[in-house]
């Protein structure tokens, strides 16, 4: 695109509220932070764009941890437990799947989460069993929808899980080397997807090929409560710890939830460099637990926020979620506040999923969104408003690599491709 600058009446950089504040957009990176009438010096020619003082601009929101397809599963397999959940709910829905289906099915997704402010998702997708048909309906959708996408693909071989999901170690290490090569900009990485579901072989030869390619490795860890002890009895370890014997706890690991976890694992997890993302909606929803955030960050672990099923793909509702369990875990109203919280959803986001976005610093991607704050108390604090009191009808404009890609108001993608699926499964 050509250049840009972009003067912003009230902004939030670094958490704290800044007056006419205006930076530079060039090759979809912010190029410059300075005064708008230096900027026009620098760059005679770029459009002007201006956001009034009825609107704050604020970092794109990092949504750590998402898995898309499960919006099917909203509004019916609420209430649940877990085991029901994964076999009458995931596992009758998702291999169901077509490729067009899941096209539409990520439009929507992605669609809400960009009306949400959201410019960046990790997608930790599963649909791999006969090849990358799916996947790349997937990366397709995010494409057209305009977010940033990070493409965590599963690799799977547990013998419980349906054969949708299924595949050999060779098989998931061509497909996903595939996918890398045909989608540069998809940010493909390798995502084992848990002790249980992966076998140890599977996990090694996933980490071994995230060193060679240069990317991560996402793998959802410690959430469930029975983890801990059925690894204990099996290995003789817990699953931090099983992680790091099997060589795939490192500054590439990205674990996915780690609720469970000792204060010995915890700082086996900064010792290794490894990141954590949280996700306070989805553990709430299926009753696993709350993450020790507060100490994590104490250590100096890289912690983000995603929203993983999607039952509101919000990171403003994240956010909320991050603080207040926090508060009524260790009983403290300051265990963890709407500073700390904002960085989650932004620039610790982005540095858990080792991305440049989530701030207004040059070189970063032009990711922002601006939100309307005519409901903001004139006497309060930017930050704590978009935490505590703001909501995902606030925002009104949603822009990635300096693009307006969501507006507020505009339509939704068309739902007539998932037609068939829903009247199949009477949902």
């Amino acid at each position: 695109m050509n250049a840009a600058i972009v003067r912003c009446a009230r902004a939030l950089v670094d958490g704290a509220e800044r007056h006419e504040f205006a930076f530079a957009v060039e090759n979809d990176r912010i190029a410059a932070v300075d005064t708008a009438e230096n900027l026009r010096l620098r760059y005679p020619h770029a459009q002007l764009r201006h956001h009034g003082p009825e609107t704050a601009v604020v970092p794109g929101f990092i949504n750590g941890h998402s898995h898309a397809y499960q919006i099917l599963m909203r509004g019916w397999a609420d209430d649940l437990p877990f085991a029901r959940w994964r076999s009458e709910a995931l596992y009758k829905v998702v291999p169901q799947l077509t490729p067009d289906q899941t096209y539409a099915t990520f439009r929507l997704a992605f669609d809400e989460m960009l009306a949400a402010g959201i410019t960046t998702v990790a997608e930790f997708f599963y649909l791999n069993g006969a090849g990358n048909a799916h996947a790349v309906e997937a990366i397709r959708a995010a494409a057209d929808a305009g977010i940033r996408l990070i493409f965590a693909r599963t690799w799977m071989d547990a013998e419980y899980a349906p054969a949708a999901f299924r595949e050999t170690i060779d098989q998931a290490q061509q497909r996903t080397a595939a996918l890398m090569s045909e989608f540069p900009r998809a940010n493909v990485c390798v995502a084992p997807h848990s002790l249980h579901a992966a076998s140890h072989e599977m996990i090694r030869a996933g980490a071994q090929f995230a060193e060679q390619q240069d990317c991560m490795l996402h793998v959802h860890v410690a959430e469930a409560q029975y983890e801990g002890s059925e690894t204990l009895a099996r290995f003789g370890c817990a699953p931090i710890e099983l992680l790091h014997r099997l060589e795939a706890l490192n500054e590439r690991t990205v674990a996915i939830h780690a609720i469970y976890v000792s204060d010995e694992e915890k700082q086996l997890i900064a010792q290794c460099g490894a990141r954590v993302v949280h996700n306070p909606m989805t553990n709430q929803y299926l009753g696993d637990g709350i993450c020790d955030v507060p100490r994590l960050l104490e250590l100096g672990v890289p912690v983000g926020l995603g929203t993983d099923a999607d039952v509101r793909p919000s990171i403003v509702e994240e956010m909320r979620a991050a603080s207040l369990l926090q508060k009524v875990r260790t009983c403290d109203g300051s265990a963890l506040g709407a500073q700390t919280a904002l960085r989650l959803g932004t620039s610790g986001g982005a540095r858990a999923l080792r991305i440049d976005a989530g701030s207004f610093a040059p070189g970063a991607y032009a990711d922002y969104a601006v939100v309307d704050v005519a409901s903001m108390d004139e006497w309060g604090v930017l930050a704590n408003h978009l935490v505590y009191r703001a909501q995902d009808a606030d925002v009104a404009e949603t822009y990635v690599g300096g693009r307006l890609v969501r507006s507020r108001g505009q339509a939704a993608p068309s739902r007539e491709a998932l037609a068939p699926l829903l009247a199949a499964l009477s949902l």
